[in-house]
């Protein structure tokens, strides 16, 4: 089966896209000349067939996303920026000391020991 896609109406990510998805069944060619991408599509043996229309949908499918990914591209890339850089904002109000660490162990073999050994098993429940 040969396909034929207009470059001025689908983007070559597209074609791709759509063409790796059908790899698992089938042996896909991609070219271009001038006007057109041109698929050819070959049924790997013992496969579910790959029909036009679904190839087609799956071109569309994949052109829409690729456009909705450059519509949103800026946002995504504010959104990605913020949470990132909120992280890394250093906040002076915010005290040196770890409220994690206690100040009474600074004894290596105090932290060293194992619980077991110093408490004793029998303060499991």
């Amino acid at each position: 089966m040969r396909l034929h896609y207009s470059r001025k109406i689908y983007p070559k990510t597209a074609i791709i896209k759509a063409a790796y998805m059908f790899t698992d069944r089938a042996y896909v060619h991609l070219d271009a000349d001038e006007r057109y991408y041109i698929v050819d599509i070959r049924m790997k043996p013992d496969c579910e067939d790959v029909s036009e229309l679904e190839f087609n949908n799956e071109v569309l499918c994949q052109t829409a996303r690729y456009e909705i990914g450059k519509k949103t591209r800026t946002i995504r890339e504010l959104m990605i920026a913020r949470a990132v850089s909120s992280t890394m904002l250093i906040d002076d109000s915010v005290s040196d000391e770890d409220p994690y660490m206690d100040d009474e162990i600074t004894d290596t073999d105090e932290i060293l020991t194992d619980w077991f050994d110093k408490y004793g098993s029998n303060n499991v429940q």
